[in-house]
């Protein structure tokens, strides 16, 4: 014979399973949450390291490298939204054509994220210790 106690169990799960606590799923939500915030958090932190560490490197071809491709990426950016547009308004005005061919800005937005950080394969690289050390 099932005891009270067995039947009052089943009765209890059945219930919690048709009608869940809303406080239970809520903080559940909250934990999932503070997570991937703390791991975003961590990555973002690793990154900030690296970038110091690379940064005070003595070898220019570590430390380099970022100066180099961030003046290209807005020296380009200046050409294209500043220097272009300027330039080939003034031929226009002077009855001349535009002149001034336009540049691959996707191309060069996507240089500059990764250059900026928004790609984490380097990240990876440095917390899983698997980086070579120059």
């Amino acid at each position: 014979m099932i005891g009270i106690d067995a039947i009052a169990s089943l009765i209890s799960t059945a219930v919690d399973k048709i009608f869940p606590d809303a406080n239970i799923e809520a903080q559940a939500k909250a934990d999932a949450l503070k997570a991937e915030l703390t791991q975003e958090f961590q990555s973002v932190m690793g990154q900030l390291e690296i970038n110091k560490t690379e940064a005070a490197s003595a070898s220019v071809f570590v430390s380099g490298w970022r100066p180099a491709v961030g003046w290209c990426g807005a020296l380009g950016y200046g050409y294209e939204f500043l220097v272009r547009p300027l330039a080939n308004g003034a031929a226009v005005a002077n009855g001349l054509p535009p002149i001034f061919p336009g540049i691959e800005t996707e191309a060069l937005t996507s240089l500059l994220f990764g250059l900026l950080g928004l790609g984490t394969l380097r990240t990876v690289e440095k917390v899983k210790g698997v980086a070579r050390h120059q």
